[in-house]
């Protein structure tokens, strides 16, 4: 049996996954040019990671619906 998620949660699991990779990316890249060695950036980037997650997170729910309603103005639907 194959149940999906209701289209309800779509702005919301989309905001979930875009902000941990786009948290993990950005915060593995800046942790990465700044520290000296491996030990250091995997001491360091858990927690770096997981204090940018929530602000991404809130960040794409808030930006994203604005981002959307200026592109209808732009692309032909």
């Amino acid at each position: 049996m194959n149940k999906k998620i209701p289209a309800r949660y779509r702005s919301l699991i989309f905001a979930m996954v875009m902000s941990c990779t786009t948290s993990m990316i950005v915060s593995a890249m800046i942790i990465g040019l700044h520290t000296q060695n491996y030990e250091q950036f995997v001491k360091v980037w858990p927690s770096s990671f997981l204090m940018s997650w929530p602000i991404v997170f809130l960040a794409i729910l808030i930006i994203a619906p604005m981002v959307n309603k200026l592109l209808d103005g732009f692309i032909e639907s």
